[in-house]
């Protein structure tokens, strides 16, 4: 059996609707040196119909209990056998029918760990070409928008499921402090980000401020503190430039730009 250049993970529960849109934007695609792995958490809101109806366009799928989403995406890990793994879950969709194949033939894609950008529904992020250590408390990558190397996950282990919402940007940060691996950033929006996932929910968000100081402590341990502070003076710095004679003028006409914004 031939190795799959890629494994295309998604996983799943109750979001038919959300299943619905990524399973067709993935079988959409163009490239198709990829495997497609679905792991739903036991849905009981029709995605079960969803993926009985596209059995032909997914290679792999299971529909059990779990503990929650890291533990899916620990299970689709484990039963990918692709040289590079995407996390594409219900709802995110990619960036038009020729969207793998512009990222992993683009001159850039070269490393282990390969990040590029992604649209919503009025703009699009992009990420930096360089990352420190700051920019992990400031922010975090794109699981949706990034290429792992399996080898990645067998040097470094799973997910770890105490973290029930970051544990993503915990794994970006044990992977970049252990100094094992090439990090490299392709501009090009490979995904349209769902915004209505967990990370993104204010429900989560008091519960989501006590992960992230968990974790950073246990990854960044006494100078945590120091980061925290940058971090700190950072947020104050870009505040004073926002009440600057230019800062408004430039609010100003985002403003402006968006009012007049033409779908």
């Amino acid at each position: 059996m031939i190795r799959p250049f890629l494994s295309i993970v998604t996983i799943n529960y109750n979001n038919c609707i959300g299943l619905e849109k990524t399973i067709a934007s993935i079988i959409s695609q163009n490239y198709r040196n990829f495997e497609f792995l679905v792991i739903d958490g036991d849905s009981t809101d029709g995605s079960k119909v969803i993926l009985a109806k596209n059995n032909d366009g997914i290679n792999y799928s299971i529909s059990e209990p779990d503990t929650g989403i890291y533990n899916a995406m620990n299970k689709g890990i484990k039963a990918a056998s692709g040289e590079y793994l995407l996390f594409l879950n219900s709802g995110d969709v990619l960036n038009g029918v020729t969207a793998l194949e512009n990222f992993i033939l683009h001159p850039d894609f070269v490393g282990d760990i390969i990040y590029g950008d992604y649209k919503f529904e009025k703009g699009e992020k992009v990420y930096p070409e360089y990352l420190t250590p700051l920019f992990f408390v400031r922010s975090s990558l794109p699981h949706q928008s990034t290429f792992f190397k399996k080898e990645v996950f067998d040097k470094m282990g799973f997910y770890d499921e105490k973290y029930k919402i970051v544990s993503d940007r915990a794994f970006y940060i044990k992977c970049f402090l252990s100094n094992l691996f090439v990090f490299k950033h392709i501009n090009f929006p490979l995904t349209v980000y769902d915004l209505f996932g967990i990370s993104n929910n204010v429900v989560h968000q008091e519960e989501q401020v006590v992960e992230n100081e968990t974790m950073f402590k246990e990854y960044y341990g006494v100078f945590y503190d120091d980061y925290k502070k940058m971090n700190q003076m950072i947020s104050q710095l870009n505040q004073a430039r926002r009440e600057t004679l230019l800062g408004i003028l430039k609010r100003v006409i985002n403003k402006i730009k968006k009012t007049c914004y033409i779908r």
